[in-house]
C-alpha cells in the first residue's frame, strides 16, 4: 500500500485542480517560501481528517478554501482526493485503489467520501487507523514541530511508540471494554438492588400464590365432579326428553294423518251432499216421470176401455162379454217384460175365441188393440223399471251417507284420542323442560365460564358422590375467595424476577468475560509495548550516534510510583488516570507505565536533559527517534514538512542518507530547501505562485533527467 495521488481543487492557494502522483520511495517537494508548498501537507492532514484548525494554520474552517487574489476571486469550495494503491488490501476494503474525498462549502456544509460513496468522519478514520495510519501523530509532521515529538513530555513520547508498534488499536479496546465494563457493573449493582427490592414482595405473594393454587386444586376437583354430576342429570333429563318427543312427534304424525283423512272424508261428505241435491232432482224427474206413465196408463186404459165397448157393440161376440173382460184382465194381469209376446199371442186368440168377424172394422180394431196393448205393456214396464230404479237410488243413496258418516265419527273420536294422548305428552315434555332449566341454571351458577364446557354423558361406573360435592364446597369457603389481582402480581413479579435473575447472570457472566478480556488485552499490549520499545530504544541509540556522529542517548520507562524531579509535573495527571472496577481502584494500564523519558548527550557535554539541548540538537534527537520507530514499525507514507530546515549541511547529509535507507520500506514525501535531500528522491515536484496569488505544480523525474543530461 503506498500513497499513488494527491488532487487539489480550491483548496487554500491552489486554485485550480491540481494532481500529484506519488510512486513508492521518496518524493521532493520544493519551492520558494510563500509559493505553498507547506498546503500541500496541510491538504494531507485535512483529507485525512483532522479538525485543529491550529494544525492546520487557519482560524475558522473555511479557511482553507482559496480566499481570491486580486485577479481570481474568492471559490466557494475545497476539494482534496487522495488514492492508495490499495493492492495488498491493507485498507480493509475489497478495492485495488482507494479514494478518500474531503470537500468544504463556504455554507458550512462538508462532506466525506471513499470511492464517491458518502460516509462518515469515523468511517474514514476507521478505514485509515485499521491500515496502519492515519491518526498517527507522526504521518505529517510539519515545519516547527520536529522537536515536539520529544518535548511534549514522556506520556507523549509513550504515545508515539504506542502508535509506532500498533498497540494503540488494544488500548481503544481496552478503553471500550472498560467503558462497557463499568456500564456493566453499574446495570448490575441496579438490578442487584431492584432483585433485593422485589425478593422480599415476591416471597409474600408466593405464599398466596401457593394457597390460591391450593384453592385451584381444589376448586379444579369440585368443577371436574360438578361437571360429572351436572352431565349425567343433563344425559338423564335430555334422554327422557328425547323419548317424549320422540312419542310427541309420532302422536303428531298421527294427528296429522287423522286430520288429512278426516279432511278427505269432509270432501268426500261435501262431494255426496252436492251429489244428494243432485240424486234429489233425478227421483223429482223419476217420480214426475212416474206419474205421468200412470197417467199414460189411465189414458191407454180409458182408450182401451172405449175400444173394449165398441167391440161390445160392434162384434159379434158368440160368448158373453163379461167372461171375456175377465179373461182379457186375467192375460192383462199376468203380463211382464219378458212374454210381452206371449201376452199378445194370448189376447189375439182371446179375440178370435170372442168374435169371428170378418169385418173389417173388427179388425182395425183389433189391431188398434194389438197396439194399445203394446203401448200399455210398454208403459206398464216402464213404470216398473222407474219405480225399481227410484228405489235403487233412494236405498244407495241412504246405505252411502250412512257409512261415510259413521267412518267419520270413528275417525273424529280417533282424533279426539291421539289428541287426548298428545296433550298428556305435552304435559311430560313441559315437566322435563322446567327441570332442565332449572338444572341449566343451577349448573351456570356453580361452574361459571366452565359451564360451556359441560357435556352430557352417562356414567358407567355409577353416580357421582354427592358428598364430596358438598365436602369441596365446605372447603372452598373456607378457603375464601381468589383475587385475581394478587395472582396477576404474583405472574407479573415472578416474571419481572425471573427476567432480572436472568439478566443479573448475564451480566455477571458480561463482568467476568470482560475482566477477563481486559487481562488479555493487557498482557498484548504488555508483550506488544515491550518489544517495541526494546527494538525502538535500540534503534534509537544507533541513528542518535549515526546523527550526532557519537554521544550517548537513552530511553527508559517511568511508572506511576517514579519519583523523579524531572517531568513529575507532566506525570502527574497521567499517573492518577485510574478506572473504578468492583471497588477495586487499577490502572489503566496494565503495566502501569505512564510515559516514556528521553536522556540524551551530545558529543562532548554533560547534558541529561532534552530541555537543555540547542534547538538543532532537539531536531536531531527528534529525527533519531523518528527514524528508530520507522525502521521498526515502518508507516505506509510520511510527510515532512521541512523537519531539515534548521540542520547544517553535515547533518543534512546524514539525515538524507537514513531516508534513502528507509524509503524502500517507507513512502516519504518531503517538503524541503535541501539539497541533500533532495538528491535522495526520485521525484521533484515544484511548487511556484505567480502574481495571481495561485499555486502551480511543475514536476521533474530526476532519473530522465540525468539521462537528459547525459
Amino acid at each position: 500500500m503506498y500513497l499513488k495521488r494527491l488532487e487539489l481543487q480550491g483548496f487554500k492557494s491552489f486554485a485550480h485542480k491540481t494532481v500529484l502522483d506519488f510512486d513508492p520511495g521518496m518524493t521532493a517537494v520544493v519551492g520558494p517560501n510563500g509559493s505553498g508548498k507547506s498546503n500541500v501537507a496541510d491538504s494531507l492532514r485535512w483529507v485525512m481528517g483532522e479538525q485543529s484548525l491550529k494544525m492546520l494554520r487557519g482560524k475558522k474552517s473555511e479557511d482553507v478554501i482559496f480566499a481570491g487574489s486580486d485577479k481570481k476571486s474568492k471559490l466557494s469550495m475545497a476539494e482534496v482526493a487522495l488514492t492508495f494503491d490499495n493492492k495488498d488490501r491493507r485498507i480493509p476494503l475489497e478495492y485495488g485503489e482507494v479514494v478518500i474525498t474531503r470537500r468544504l462549502f463556504r455554507n458550512g456544509e462538508s462532506e466525506y467520501l471513499m470511492n464517491n460513496q458518502r460516509v462518515r468522519l469515523l468511517d474514514v478514520v476507521d478505514a485509515l487507523l485499521r491500515s496502519g495510519f492515519g491518526a498517527s501523530n507522526y504521518a505529517v509532521i510539519g515545519q516547527g514541530t520536529i522537536d515536539q515529538m520529544i518535548m511534549a513530555g514522556p506520556a507523549e513520547v509513550k504515545n508515539l511508540v504506542e502508535e509506532a508498534s500498533g498497540v494503540k488499536p488494544y488500548y481503544l479496546k481496552r478503553e471500550k471494554t472498560l467503558r462497557r465494563l463499568e456500564q456493566t457493573e453499574e446495570n448490575l449493582s441496579k438490578v442487584s438492588a431492584l432483585l433485593m427490592e422485589i425478593e422480599p414482595r415476591l416471597k409474600s405473594l408466593r405464599r398466596q400464590a401457593k394457597r390460591m393454587e391450593e384453592r385451584e386444586a381444589i376448586a379444579s376437583e369440585l368443577i371436574g365432579l360438578q361437571l360429572q354430576h351436572f352431565g349425567q342429570q343433563f344425559y338423564v333429563l335430555e334422554t327422557e326428553l328425547g323419548i317424549v318427543t320422540d312419542k310427541f312427534n309420532q302422536k303428531i304424525r298421527v294427528i296429522k294423518k287423522l286430520e288429512i283423512e278426516i279432511s278427505a272424508f269432509q270432501t268426500t261428505l261435501e262431494k255426496e251432499e252436492k251429489q244428494t241435491e243432485r240424486s234429489d232432482n233425478f227421483l223429482d224427474e223419476l217420480e214426475k216421470k212416474l206419474k205421468n206413465l200412470e197417467d199414460r196408463k189411465i189414458a191407454l186404459l180409458e182408450q182401451l176401455a172405449e175400444i173394449k165397448g165398441k167391440l161390445k157393440v160392434e162384434s159379434p161376440v158368440t160368448k158373453n162379454f163379461s167372461e171375456f173382460q175377465q179373461s182379457f184382465e186375467a192375460i192383462l194381469e199376468t203380463l211382464r217384460a219378458d212374454n210381452i209376446g206371449e201376452v199378445k199371442q194370448k189376447l189375439r186368440d182371446l179375440v178370435l175365441v170372442f168374435g169371428e168377424s170378418k169385418n173389417g172394422e173388427l179388425i182395425k180394431q183389433q189391431q188398434e188393440l194389438s197396439v194399445l196393448i203394446d203401448q200399455i205393456v210398454a208403459e206398464t214396464n216402464e213404470q216398473k223399471r222407474v219405480k225399481i230404479q227410484l228405489l235403487l237410488e233412494e236405498k244407495q243413496k241412504k246405505n252411502f251417507l250412512t257409512a261415510e258418516e259413521k267412518k267419520f265419527r270413528v275417525k273424529n273420536a280417533e282424533l279426539g284420542q291421539v289428541k287426548d294422548e298428545l296433550n298428556s305428552i305435552l304435559v311430560d315434555k313441559t315437566r322435563i323442560d322446567t327441570r332442565l332449566e332449572a338444572l341449566n341454571h343451577e349448573a351456570r351458577q356453580a361452574l361459571g365460564s366452565k359451564f360451556d364446557d359441560l357435556t352430557p354423558h352417562k356414567r358407567a361406573d355409577g353416580s357421582v358422590d354427592v358428598n364430596r360435592i358438598s365436602k369441596l364446597k365446605h372447603q372452598l369457603e373456607l378457603a375464601g375467595g381468589v383475587d385475581e389481582a394478587t395472582i396477576l402480581e404474583y405472574k407479573e413479579t415472578e416474571e419481572r424476577f425471573g427476567y432480572l435473575s436472568a439478566q443479573s447472570q448475564d451480566l455477571s457472566q458480561a463482568v467476568v468475560d470482560l475482566r477477563s478480556v481486559i487481562e488479555e488485552l493487557d498482557l498484548i499490549i504488555k508483550k506488544q509495548f515491550d518489544e517495541a520499545f526494546n527494538q525502538i530504544s535500540e534503534k534509537f541509540v544507533e541513528y542518535f550516534r549515526i546523527l550526532f556522529n557519537g554521544g550517548q542517548a537513552k530511553m527508559s520507562l517511568l511508572k506511576a510510583d517514579t519519583e523523579s524531579a524531572e517531568g513529575m509535573a507532566e506525570l502527574e495527571d497521567e499517573a492518577e488516570k485510574t478506572d473504578h472496577i468492583d471497588g477495586v481502584k487499577q490502572k489503566k494500564a496494565a503495566s502501569q507505565i505512564v510515559g516514556i523519558e528521553i536522556r540524551a548527550t551530545p558529543p562532548g557535554k554533560k547534558l541529561a536533559t532534552i530541555a537543555a539541548l540547542s534547538g538543532g540538537e532537539r531536531a536531531l534527537t527528534a529525527i533519531a527517534m523518528l527514524c528508530s520507530m520507522l525502521a521498526c514499525y515502518p508507516s505506509p507514507f510520511v510527510v515532512l514538512d521541512e523537519v531539515d530546515a534548521a540542520l547544517d549541511e553535515a547533518n543534512s547529509i546524514r539525515f538524507a542518507k537514513i531516508l534513502g535507507t528507509l524509503a524502500h520500506q517507507t513512502q516519504f514525501i518531503t517538503i524541503t530547501h535541501n539539497r541533500e535531500t533532495m538528491r535522495q528522491a526520485h521525484t521533484l515536484y515544484g511548487v511556484t505562485m505567480g502574481d495571481d496569488g495561485i499555486s502551480k505544480i511543475l514536476s521533474l523525474k530526476l532519473e530522465k533527467a540525468e539521462e537528459l543530461v547525459k
